[in-house]
């Protein structure tokens, strides 16, 4: 009897580690984003989702939802739907850049229909996601959004 139970036991981890191979091989692939092939993962760091705005005020903003898909706003128009990632290593590691307290990921982009123009549907696109550290809150540079986080992020 004993025997049997270890046997199941057994049965049950391989079956898990390998539900779990699965899934991280999933969550890792590679696009070409301006000439160069890069890796990009699903797995969203903590902290990067959450609701960036304009000087903290409004539009344009960026939504960016825990499962991946969120939306960008430029100004004065109808939000357009994303599906992002972060920039990784082939293994699916996020890319961290660090300097001091603060940190950044890169953002990685797909347009979704409704932008046009210089958002086209289909079309990639990579933002920097930059914890300020002094500032308690994230930061999207060049898009000059901004949410305020919990400290310790």
């Amino acid at each position: 009897m004993a025997g049997r139970n270890t046997g199941s036991i057994m049965l049950g981890a391989v079956l898990a580690l390998l539900a779990t191979a699965g899934a991280a091989a999933q969550a890792v692939d590679s696009i070409e984003l301006n000439g160069t092939r890069i890796w990009k993962t699903s797995a969203i760091p903590e902290g990067v989702v959450g609701e960036y705005l304009y000087e903290r005020q409004g539009e344009p903003k960026i939504v960016l939802n825990p499962d991946g898909t969120g939306t960008f706003q430029p100004h004065m128009v109808a939000p357009i739907p994303i599906r992002y990632w972060i920039l990784s290593d082939q293994q699916g590691e996020p890319l961290r850049e660090t300097g001091g307290a603060n940190y950044r990921y890169t953002v990685v982009l797909q347009y979704g229909p409704g932008g046009g123009g210089n958002y086209p549907e289909g079309g990639f696109d990579s933002w920097y996601w930059t914890w300020l550290a002094d500032d308690g809150c994230a930061n999207i540079p060049g898009r000059t959004f901004q949410v305020r986080l919990s400290s310790g992020q």
